[in-house]
């Protein structure tokens, strides 16, 4: 008797438990996602409708392992626009209360972008120079490339002389289409970049001119403009040497609880200048800049654009076909190199990370 008392009673804890939910041995999750491994913008598609409960699946919830929301769906898609390692995770809840979850990594490499000014086209490239996408501009002569962002989408924002017509050109960075062509600031339109924190805003540099503009992406307003006498009255680093003279590259990167700095590489003497970025009080107010540090000799003597990742600089070398490392700190090529990619005359380069 008091053997079945016993049963009885562990049949009424195990009934109790299963109420309370838990995770019951009979609820599994599955993931079904890919691709899981790419090059940014990275769209995944995920499918949860493998997993299995005692009883149904109530609820599916989907984690990405970024700052976005997590979606309750049995299946999707999800991008991601910036490269890294991130686990997406699945959690389902069966029924009966109980739960189960799974995870799965997903590597999001960097992109390269770069422009042809003879072939009037830009390829879109994996770190190692193997092409992934490519696509004619209707302008010619494309020069500087950026990826920026404007009204919540990320674009290409490419410069082109266009036998001196020069514009501006905001580009689909997935289909290639031109959405909107701007008349460029000056007459020689070369690097841009995007500057994305604080004032979001486009910078360029033009060779006839020998200016630097600030503009605002949305429509190209000219917000402010730099010239040689500028840097000279207040970096006493370029008084007595060639500025803005023979533009060969011009980058942006972010700081801490600041508005970044611009690194721009002078051709005529192959000096990298660092230019810290003290923001107005709006967008529209005056933005000053002021160069920091000795300039650092870079011994590449045909660039025509450089990007900033990881800590290290990538510059194109024109005569030798080459996208070469080099450490911005102390102007020593590394000795990595990515050669081999398409193209006749390389003259933009964005990292897209």
């Amino acid at each position: 008797m008091r053997l079945i008392y016993r049963t009885l009673g562990l049949m009424l804890l195990v009934g109790i438990l299963g109420a309370l939910g838990g995770c019951g041995p009979g609820t599994v999750a599955v993931i079904d996602a890919t691709p899981l491994v790419g090059v940014v913008p990275l769209t995944i598609a995920f499918d949860g409708t493998g997993s299995t409960s005692a009883g149904d699946i109530s609820t599916y919830s989907w984690s990405f392992g970024t700052d976005d929301p997590d979606v309750h769906a049995e299946t999707g898609t999800y991008t991601y626009k910036h490269a890294g390692t991130y686990t997406l995770t699945l959690t389902v809840r069966g029924s009966d209360g109980s739960t189960a979850s799974k995870s799965v990594t997903v590597t999001v490499d960097p992109a390269m972008w770069i422009t042809d000014a003879n072939l009037n086209t830009v390829y879109k490239l994996d770190m190692q120079g193997t092409q992934i996408d490519s696509f004619l501009l209707p302008f010619t002569e494309p020069r500087g490339i950026t990826v920026g962002e404007v009204g919540g989408k990320m674009w290409l924002f490419v410069a082109c002389y266009n036998g001196g017509n020069q514009r501006i050109l905001r580009v689909d960075p997935v289909t290639g289409n031109v959405v909107q062509n701007y008349s460029a600031p000056a007459q020689s339109p070369l690097n841009l970049t995007y500057q994305a924190d604080m004032q979001k805003q486009l910078w360029h540099v033009d060779g006839l001119s020998r200016k630097l503009y600030r503009l605002n992406p949305p429509d190209m307003q000219v917000y402010d403009a730099y010239g040689q006498s500028y840097f000279k009255a207040t970096s006493p680093q370029v008084a007595d040497l060639p500025f803005l003279w023979e533009p060969q590259g011009l980058d942006w990167t972010p700081a801490s609880n600041a508005s970044g700095y611009l690194w721009y590489f002078e051709g005529h003497n192959r000096l990298l200048y660092k230019i810290k970025i003290i923001p107005g009080y709006d967008i529209m107010s005056n933005t000053q800049l002021q160069v920091v540090g000795d300039p650092v000799n870079v011994p590449i003597f045909s660039a025509s654009a450089i990007d900033i990742y990881d800590g290290m600089m990538w510059v194109i070398d024109v005569n030798t076909h080459a996208i070469i490392e080099v450490n911005p700190i102390n102007g020593v090529l590394t000795g990595a190199k990515i050669t081999g990619f398409p193209g006749a005359l390389p003259s933009g380069l964005e990292i897209q990370h």
